[in-house]
């Protein structure tokens, strides 16, 4: 696998946060659109699941938890790559706040491509499933995951669970092998399925899916 080597001007965190972008695309239509991001940092967020076309520089809306922020496109993912859909964005408001969570001093950041690659690894299959909502109802549904990566997975489903609903996943990677995880959903189509984050998978959880991943995404290219 490649790697892409580069310099941040400030640390990252992974983190994954439904969130709302909206503004004008690169051909002046208005969009808005429910995306999640990656990792951000302190002035800044790399996010997924954007299929608007965007050009650097571009000012866009981001609404989090009902605040809204302003800021200007810096990076886009090239099409038929796997960062394809990705965007880099930095605040135009650099002392205000923006995600709950405790992020590294400024600095330098090193980094390197390879393990965001395979946690954004996304493979299409078919797996048996089992989901049940944390709502207070612990309604159970059979159903089946359409694609999977270590981060999470897309669930066929006639009646998704609400944007940011938490709910528990069980997974079949094979007939010996059932995974459990917390899920929160990050996409919701009515009828068709919603999009889950994993959010606390097991290391010996996340290697299996890898493995399997991979002895899948082989098979489908043999």
């Amino acid at each position: 696998m490649n790697r892409a080597i580069g310099k941040r001007g400030e640390k990252r965190i992974p983190a994954a946060y439904p969130i709302r972008l909206w503004g004008m695309d690169a051909d002046g239509r208005a969009f808005i659109q429910e995306a999640s991001t990656i990792n951000v940092s302190r002035k800044g967020a790399l996010l997924k699941d954007i299929p608007v076309k965007l050009a650097v520089g571009d000012i866009v809306g981001l609404t989090l938890q009902e605040q809204k922020y302003r800021f200007r496109v810096t990076w886009v993912g090239q099409a038929e790559t796997p960062e394809s859909g990705q965007v880099g964005l930095q605040s135009l408001q650099r002392h205000k706040q923006i995600w709950d969570v405790k992020l590294p001093a400024d600095g330098l950041d090193i980094f390197t491509r390879e393990r965001d690659y395979r946690l954004l690894m996304r493979v299409q299959c078919t797996l048996s499933a089992e989901v049940w909502s944390c709502d207070g109802t612990n309604l159970r549904t059979l159903t089946f995951i359409r694609d999977l990566s270590v981060g999470g997975c897309y669930v066929t489903i006639t009646s998704p669970l609400p944007l940011k609903s938490t709910l528990k996943i069980a997974m079949w990677l094979d007939e010996e092998t059932k995974i459990w995880a917390n899920g929160i959903v990050t996409s919701s189509h009515p009828m068709v399925g919603m999009g889950v984050r994993f959010l606390d998978l097991s290391r010996h959880d996340q290697e299996s899916i890898a493995q399997f991943l991979k002895q899948l995404s082989k098979s489908q290219t043999a």
